[in-house]
């Protein structure tokens, strides 16, 4: 079962599709040594023998006398001081009338032009590769001319030893590596599995373990810790939310049950008492929606909304739409713009993440202090800053303030739900931006940094609604 699933594992079949196309390539460059080799040698051999059939042809017909051909063909077996040279001129009937070979072979057919190899044996049984070319010559006679190709035949043969044995130590060692790579990927596989079946038999604290070889395992593992804890850190979310849920709408829920008993007590309703349910209601409908908000914001709901659009205005309309309440309280509201600056994002949504931010600031400013809100770009970063001057957030709280429901304790007093903020984080985060908070000395900055588009896309993709509204 083991070596089953060993052979099922994706590392093994790429090994094996690795194997075929090493082997093909291997296979086609022993083919180009042959070709360029052992190729060579014989055409050489071809050639030589050939120019000796040309050679004896030629003489043949310049005197078309059979019997000098055969005295030459005797001379020349007798000069050749290496025997590499092979004659044979035989009759219509295969008897030999001159050369090296005693008898025409019986296996070799006749037919002119044709190359063939055969092996010639001696007086001593010795026997000898021999390649050979045949043609007729004259009335009925035919001439074998060859060389000996002992020593071609022992290299092809050691060529193709070598191709067999490298061809085979090649795939042994591929394979090989293939089972140890496949073992290995395995193991790393396996333990990860055995991770993930803890995980969800409700071990949520257990973590993938990263070796630090920064291979692919590795980089699986990481993004696997990172999901656990982005789930972890949510489920703890959900029981925060839970918890905060019951208590902050208990308080409520109670007062407008103890509102409706009054009125349902009372013979005359008094306005007041209905009035006051009304408002206990529109708070808990308030709670929800603001929940149901940031859920469709973390869910990405908006993003098919998003476009390019100019962030400037959208500044300028929430500063304009808070300075009568600045002024109420007698807060300065100062909104500095140093540049234009175009994102790609949902304009209402960044409208209502910068109107929550000037609704915090201005309501827990002291009368007599200021709330500045600053946009800037650097470089390829559009930067939203709301300062003010109020009793900011300790260091410790900042990550906790971010929160559902999370209220300090100088909060209490005022109205809210905790879920500004928590909007504010879940609308940044849609626009692949950052949420920090910072000491203003006194008070509290937050700053927005989203992406900001290029000029001239920006200008490209501000213009296109113009050009279809224009059409």
């Amino acid at each position: 079962m083991r070596l089953r699933t060993l052979l099922r594992t994706s590392v093994f079949q790429l090994t094996l599709v690795y194997m075929t196309l090493f082997g093909a390539s291997v296979l086609a460059l022993f083919g180009f040594i042959y070709w360029s080799t052992l190729g060579y040698l014989e055409r050489q051999t071809n050639d030589t023998i050939q120019v000796e059939i040309d050679g004896l042809y030629e003489q043949y017909e310049r005197t078309g006398d059979m019997r000098g051909l055969a005295d030459l063909i005797d001379e020349r077996v007798r000069r050749d001081d290496e025997r590499r040279s092979v004659y044979l001129l035989a009759d219509a009937i295969g008897r030999a009338l001159a050369g090296n070979v005693p008898y025409w072979p019986a296996a070799l057919d006749p037919l002119e032009g044709q190359w063939i190899d055969f092996v010639k044996t001696d007086e001593s049984g010795v026997q000898t590769p021999v390649r050979a070319g045949v043609t007729r010559i004259g009335p009925g006679f035919r001439l074998l001319v060859g060389r000996d190709i002992r020593e071609l035949t022992q290299i092809r043969q050691s060529f193709t030893r070598a191709s067999v044995y490298g061809l085979t130590l090649t795939m042994g060692l591929a394979l090989l590596g293939g089972v140890l790579m496949a073992l290995s990927s395995r193991r790393r596989i396996a333990e990860l599995n055995r991770t993930t079946r803890q995980i969800m038999a409700g071990d949520l604290s257990r973590r993938a373990r990263v070796k630090g070889t920064r291979d692919e395992h590795d980089e699986l593992a990481a993004n696997i810790n990172a999901m656990l804890d982005q789930i972890e850190s949510l489920l703890t979310g959900m029981r925060h939310v839970g918890d905060s849920v019951a208590h902050d709408l208990r308080g409520p829920l109670t007062r407008l049950r103890n509102r409706l008993e009054t009125v349902a007590a009372a013979e005359h309703p008094r306005r007041e008492d209905l009035a006051d349910c009304v408002e206990q209601v529109d708070h808990v409908l308030d709670t929800f929606n603001a929940l149901l908000r940031i859920a469709r914001v973390e869910s990405g709901a908006y993003r098919s909304a998003f476009a390019a659009l100019d962030l400037e205005r959208i500044v300028r309309d929430v500063c304009e739409l808070y300075q009568a309440a600045a002024d109420d309280r007698q807060i300065a509201l100062i909104c500095d713009v140093r540049a234009a600056v175009e994102v790609f994002g949902d304009r209402e949504l960044l409208a209502q993440a910068l109107t929550n931010l000037l609704d915090n600031a201005v309501k827990y400013t002291p009368a007599g202090g200021t709330v500045a809100v600053t946009l800037e770009r650097t470089d390829d970063t559009a930067r939203i800053r709301v300062s003010d001057s109020g009793p900011g957030v300790p260091a410790t709280d900042r990550e906790r303030v971010l929160q559902r429901f999370t209220r300090l304790d100088q909060a209490r007093s005022l109205p809210g739900n905790g879920l500004g903020l928590a909007l504010v984080n879940a609308v940044t985060m849609q626009h692949h931006g950052r949420l920090t908070l910072g000491d203003n000395s006194p008070g509290l900055v937050v700053t927005i940094e989203i992406p900001a588009l290029l000029r001239a896309t920006a200008e490209r993709a501000l213009a296109a609604p113009v050009a279809r509204a224009t059409s």
